[in-house]
């Protein structure tokens, strides 16, 4: 295929047309809108910014403590469904004292559950024996849902939102390594009786060795596969991340490595792109980013010391690492599937040195964002997400739950002494405009629609527009005490945000 024709062919992949969009209003609908990019926005003035906010850390929500295990446990799923929240992850153990680093165990798909996604149990489900080691006598009453072959590494189920999606395949998973040649796909009618769904790898161009993610997307009415790439073939260059897609679940497009304009070429192991439940059209994704240090004096020095210098040890003769690396979590946005806008700076930091998560391996963040009651009472729900801690430690290797705010990932931000927003053209349907918001209390919010030139339109104008003050995730804006902007619905507009000491996190018409 031509160069030409390859291009041609990824433009119709990704729905891009020559031309598409580019004198049409953007039609909004009453979908939710995040500011994590600038597709809407034409135009920030004063001190104006996108501002990227922090997940806030809360408890300890899991421990790996089971015998089937241990240190290098990890790769969790979670997700909502129904009452139920359902957590899978890798059990699975390293010994790196004393070296050579090696495999205690073999790997095991696990199964954790809870009611309010705060508190997790593991039911005792009777599926698989657990060997008998000098340790452990052997037993059935454990959590493991599978054992089987590479794909115990990195089993990702999900459900399928796909109406067309058969009973007895509600469930679906992915899982595998180059070891067995690609991703295997396997299905389940309750999630956890599983059985495999493809007799031979339905992805086999990547690298796999990481925590690929599946979904049915309804936006685009296809499923999508996010796996762990190179930019250069055989595991040189940058540690990426590719995309596939297919309609059926069984034919899959060859992986296109997904492109991040404006951010300098950094190292990426997990990808947990999804989309967001709150406005599905906006793909998110949580890598973890890896970054080799030398191991210099001062590395040696970070918590956690102890452990630095036995992993340093057992991976000595692989010359693949000092045991100076470290890693973090970052945070993307897309709206094509292919083309993110990442956020260089970090969105979940190791924190203070001596909480020890200075260390390769600890930071990853769990594949799912799921909403949990706030801790106080008459608060709005909050998004939860877990990240990793205690890598390579047995007796500390868990899970702690963060939270965040709804749409709360960026923000159109402000300081006191102002900013301003300007959208490009736009067309929406609904009644009213709500914002999801935060101010100080000297600080303020007000909005003007405007038409396609940029003129106040009447009753609608930054005069007319009452100060908002305050934090709600859902704020009715108000022009001459009212909130009905029915008559405006079918026109092409702009919407002008002028704040003070103020934070916007997202907008949606709604009736």
């Amino acid at each position: 295929m031509c160069r030409q024709s390859y291009l041609i062919a990824i433009l119709l992949i990704f729905g891009w047309t020559a031309g598409a969009g580019a004198a049409e209003p953007i039609d909004i609908g009453s979908r939710r809108e995040l500011f994590v990019d600038q597709a809407l926005i034409e135009r920030l003035d004063g001190r104006a910014e996108l501002k990227l906010h922090h997940p806030e850390p809360r408890e300890i929500a899991f421990t790996f403590e089971k015998p089937w295990e241990g240190n290098a446990s990890g790769y969790p799923t979670v997700f909502q469904d129904g009452d139920l929240y359902r957590m899978y992850y890798r059990g699975h153990r390293y010994i790196i004292d004393p070296p050579p680093l090696r495999q205690a165990q073999s790997e095991v798909v696990c199964y954790a559950e809870s009611r309010d996604g705060i508190h997790w149990k593991k039911p005792t489900l009777g599926l698989f024996d657990w060997p008998a080691t000098q340790d452990n006598s052997g037993t059935k009453e454990n959590n493991i849902i599978w054992r089987g072959g590479y794909e115990t590494h990195n089993f990702a189920p999900f459900k399928d939102a796909n109406p067309a999606c058969p009973s007895d395949q509600r469930y679906k998973a992915v899982g595998g390594t180059t070891s067995s040649n690609g991703l295997l796909t396997f299905k389940s009618a309750d999630g956890i009786h599983w059985s495999a769904l493809s007799e031979t790898p339905v992805v086999t161009t990547g690298a796999f060795d990481s925590h690929n993610t599946v979904f049915w997307d309804s936006d685009r009415q296809r499923y999508s596969m996010y796996v762990r790439y190179f930019s250069e073939a055989e595991f040189k260059g940058l540690r990426s991340i590719g995309m596939s897609y297919s309609t059926d679940f069984k034919t899959w497009s060859e992986p296109v490595a997904l492109t991040y304009p404006d951010s300098p070429p950094q190292q990426m192991y997990t990808n947990q792109i999804a989309p967001y439940y709150r406005a599905p059209h906006i793909l998110l994704g949580f890598p973890t980013r890896y970054v080799s240090r030398p191991l210099t004096e001062h590395a040696k020095r970070l918590e956690p010391t102890v452990t630095r210098a036995q992993f340093a040890a057992s991976v000595s003769d692989s010359g693949a690492y000092t045991g100076a690396e470290v890693t973090d979590g970052l945070f993307m946005a897309s709206r094509n599937g292919l083309t993110f806008h990442r956020w260089d700076e970090a969105f979940l930091r190791p924190g203070p040195e001596a909480e020890g998560r200075w260390i390769y391996g600890d930071n990853y963040q769990s594949y799912g964002l799921f909403e949990t009651k706030a801790d106080v009472a008459g608060l709005a729900n909050e998004i939860s997400l877990h990240f990793n801690e205690g890598s390579w430690r047995d007796e500390m290797h868990r899970l702690r739950r963060y939270t965040i705010r709804l749409d709360g990932f960026v923000s159109l931000n402000a300081p006191l002494s102002g900013g301003e927003i300007t959208t490009k053209p736009l067309t929406f349907a609904g009644r009213r405009l709500s914002l999801n918001y935060a101010t100080s209390a000297a600080g303020s919010l007000r909005v003007e629609i405007q038409d396609a030139a940029g003129n106040p339109l009447p009753g609608f104008s930054l005069g007319d527009s009452e100060e908002l003050f305050g934090d709600s995730i859902d704020q009715s804006v108000w022009w001459k005490k009212s909130t009905d902007v029915s008559r405006l619905v079918g026109q092409e507009i702009r919407l002008r945000f002028v704040l003070h000491d103020a934070d916007l996190f997202s907008l949606r018409f709604t009736d």
